[in-house]
């Protein structure tokens, strides 16, 4: 019997981030109870929802039988554009603020994808600009500057 590779790794990484998430919130944060929810709460949800989703792919991924006998090629592309995107945003959004660092996380992982599409990458990043700055910014109120000169 052959086993289903990316979904057993995917169902893996599922679980063990959910359990970290579920985890690290429980102990960090007042979880409180459905009807006077804590800070932790939600995030201790969607931990333990993640991690049981996980636990179900990685079981179908188990009984499954395909035609692939060796493990999948490994795209390094994307396994070093979206962490290292996400990385830049998070050293970025303080510094300059909410837009610059949406507009160079939508750079960045743009190079997990072939070819480069430079027209619909600045559209994307335009568009992701905006929506985050509306949603954040104007309707949840965030106090996270939109833009901010550094120094």
């Amino acid at each position: 019997m052959n086993i289903e590779y990316r979904d057993l790794i995917a169902g893996l990484l599922f679980i063990a981030l959910g359990a970290f998430v579920a985890l690290y919130a429980s102990g960090h944060y007042t979880v409180g109870d459905p009807a006077r929810m804590g800070p932790g709460f939600f995030p201790v949800v969607l931990g333990w929802a993640l991690a049981a989703l996980g636990a179900v792919v990685t079981l179908l991924a188990l009984r499954r039988t395909t035609l692939v006998a060796a493990p999948p090629h490994i795209a390094l592309r994307p396994l070093l554009a979206v962490p290292a995107a996400i990385g830049a945003f998070g050293l970025i959004v303080e510094p300059l603020g909410l837009v610059p660092a949406t507009l160079a996380l939508t750079a960045i992982v743009v190079f997990a994808e072939r070819p480069l599409r430079w027209r619909r990458t600045l559209l994307l990043a335009a568009c992701l600009a905006v929506i985050s700055w509306l949603i954040f910014l104007v309707g949840l109120q965030m106090t996270l500057p939109a833009f901010k000169l550094p120094g």
